[in-house]
Order: C-alpha cells, then sequence, then structure tokens
C-alpha cells in the first residue's frame, strides 16, 4: 500500500493505494484529418472524448513481473482511421489516401522525478520503453500509426494491438498526443496533412487524488474514479485512530469525481481514498 500525504496549515489529505486487481478495458484515440485536401490538418477524430478538459483519466496499474516489472502501464490504443473497405472503410474523418501517419508524445506534466513511456508490441526482448519522456519533454522517436507502406493511394488505416504506455512514478501525468504525416506524396516531395495539435490527456498512476482545497469549513476533494472499481472516500483528525468515518462510496466512471466534506472544522483534518471491487 503506497501513500502521499497532503498538509497545509487548515487541512490535510492523505492517500491510500490499494491494488488494482483486474486490467480496465482499453478505448481507441482514432487520428484522421479535417479533410482529404493537400494540406488538410490531422486531427483525434474522437479526441473530445479523452481531452483532459472533459475531466477523462486514464489509470495505470502497478506490474511487479514480467516485461513491465516495476512500472505502472496500461493502454490506450492509438489508431489511424480507414479510407478503404479492406479495412472496414471509408470512413468519414479519415486521412487521405497516400498519407502516412505517426504518433508522437510529450509529457506536459507529472510527479517529480516521474517519466512516461510508449511500448512497442514486438518489444519483448526491450528491457524498457521504446520511447520515455520526463516532464517538458517531447519525443524525438516517432511510432507509426498507419499499417500500410504509405505509398500512393494506400490506406492510412492502423490499429496495431498489443502496444502499452506506462509511467515510473504515482501520480498525475499530463501527456499529449500529436499526429504527424511523414509521407511523401504531397507537394515537392512532402507530407499529404499538416500534423495535428497537440491533445493533453490526463493518466494516474495508481489511485491519486487530483487536489484537496479548503475553503472556510468546505473541503473539495478531486481524485480519479476508475471504472469496475468502488470509490471510498473517508477522513480522520488524527492518523492514530483507526475508525476513519466515510464521505462518499461511489462507482467509477474513469473520470475526476469531486466529494465535498462540509463540516472540515478544526485545524487538521485527513482524507483517503480507497479503491475496492464492487
Amino acid at each position: 500500500m503506497k501513500s502521499v500525504l497532503w498538509k497545509s496549515a487548515l487541512a490535510c489529505g492523505l492517500l491510500l493505494s490499494s491494488p488494482i486487481l483486474r486490467a480496465q478495458d482499453h478505448g481507441h484515440l482514432n487520428a484522421g484529418a479535417v479533410s482529404t485536401n493537400l494540406n488538410a490538418r490531422l486531427n483525434w477524430e474522437n479526441g473530445a472524448d479523452f481531452i483532459a478538459s472533459s475531466g477523462y483519466v486514464k489509470t495505470f496499474d502497478y506490474t511487479n513481473a514480467g516485461k513491465y516489472a516495476g512500472y505502472y502501464q496500461n493502454n490506450i490504443t492509438l489508431a489511424a482511421l480507414p479510407q478503404t473497405a479492406a479495412y472496414g472503410g471509408p470512413t468519414a474523418g479519415a486521412a487521405a489516401s497516400g498519407s502516412l501517419l505517426h504518433g508522437r508524445i510529450s509529457l506536459l506534466s507529472g510527479p517529480p522525478g516521474g517519466s512516461f513511456g510508449f511500448w512497442e508490441s514486438n518489444s519483448t526482448a526491450v528491457t524498457g520503453p521504446y520511447v520515455s519522456v520526463s516532464a517538458g519533454e517531447t519525443a524525438t522517436n516517432l511510432f507509426r500509426l498507419t499499417q500500410e507502406s504509405g505509398a500512393p493511394g494506400a490506406d492510412p488505416f492502423g490499429h496495431i494491438h498489443g502496444r502499452r504506455l506506462s509511467a515510473t512514478k504515482p501520480g498525475l501525468y499530463k501527456v499529449g498526443f500529436q499526429a504527424i504525416d511523414v509521407s511523401t506524396n504531397g507537394t515537392g516531395g512532402g507530407p499529404i496533412h499538416i500534423a495535428s495539435d497537440v491533445l493533453p490527456v490526463w493518466f494516474q498512476a495508481g489511485p491519486t487524488f487530483s487536489s484537496v482545497r479548503k475553503t472556510s469549513n468546505v473541503t473539495q476533494i478531486t481524485y480519479g474514479s476508475i471504472t469496475n472499481r468502488i470509490s471510498i472516500v473517508e477522513y480522520s483528525t488524527n492518523l492514530s485512530q483507526t475508525n476513519w468515518i466515510g464521505l462518499s462510496t461511489n462507482g467509477g466512471t474513469d473520470y475526476f469525481q469531486t466529494v465535498s466534506d462540509t463540516n472540515a472544522t478544526g485545524r487538521e483534518r485527513y482524507y483517503r481514498f480507497r479503491v475496492t471491487l464492487p
């Protein structure tokens, strides 16, 4: 069990994280384009479902054995929409035929000393991620989204499973994803599309408090909830006590949730967040 202590002159927050017993279902973040016209911008077609401002947060599970031992890890499948029937297309919002889409990550913010990584599906002999970035860094290595060659007229589709995303320390990570066309089928042998804007997405390595804020006698506790898990927020005025008092018990949604303690009197108050199976 790992813990993080929040403390100020008026309020305290204590995070206690329990192990996650079952991996979450993964989602798909789909790269496409505003249009198939030359120099149209790439985008993340369903980026609104993931963007940090939506409140979505993906939880990473700590792993103590196998390839990912010592890492918090889970996955969002980074895909590219198809143009042809061979791959289930054509799909509205897909990039132009002949484009060759790659992805790039940057770590916009993270816990001190933490790094964020991307693992290729065939990296069985690798002892670390293919890409690893620390806070403020942008990866120089790109990873492929399109499965075909990027030849003129080729489908930009990509749906590569077996990849993973990882983090090295517990806490919150804001990660930027960018889609880039590296094809040579545009003007003068350049790409067809302009690179997408950076899409910021929240990840949490282990169950995490996002914030504990106190105003007068009301404290608001925000935490990352987890689908198929029960989140229990409790408080105590003394860490030596064993009878913590419950504030809320809620089902998880993979979104940040906020609980209010409307009677937060006294100089010190401790909060803990527990995660259990239903």
